[in-house]
């Protein structure tokens, strides 16, 4: 990345860029290949690694203490063999469905829409699209299956 713009600069950068550049750019800041995740998560990701570059990263005792929070928060990740793992406390999904964004906050109790608590996004995306959906798969956590599914339950 071009050392002579600001960090701002470079932060700002990231939503012009496409899709291509940002997976290059992410093997150059983190030595490997981008995982497959939403644009914006991408982007959000991207842009923490750009400032943590740039200003430091976490203090060894404030990485500890998020650790000791999130086991006090109750959150436990899905199990290794699990298709899908639930995203980090505190991740913003968004989904545009009918020319309206739907923004799902991952909390240590489920998940947050439009100031109300639920357990599944599948129940969230059947709110929102009035049929029964794959949470996961609405949301973009999770691909289609090879079976020709279309997202619906």
């Amino acid at each position: 990345m071009n050392d002579d713009k600001t960090l701002a600069a470079r932060v700002v950068a990231l939503q012009s860029m496409k899709t291509e550049e940002l997976r290059k750019l992410w093997k150059e800041l983190y030595g490997k290949d981008a995982p497959e995740l939403d644009l914006r998560i991408l982007r959000q990701r991207l842009s923490n690694r750009i400032q943590e570059l740039a200003l430091g990263g976490l203090s060894e005792k404030s990485s500890d203490r998020l650790k000791q929070a999130s086991k006090k928060s109750g959150h436990k990740p899905k199990a290794q063999n699990s298709r899908l793992v639930k995203p980090p406390l505190g991740t913003v999904i968004t989904k545009e469905y009918n020319g309206e964004i739907h923004e799902v906050i991952v909390t240590p109790q489920g998940f947050e829409y439009r100031g109300e608590m639920y357990k599944s996004l599948t129940r969230i995306a059947t709110m929102i699209t009035g049929s029964s959906w794959s949470g996961p798969l609405f949301f973009g956590l999770k691909s289609k299956s090879k079976g020709g599914e279309h997202g619906q339950a």
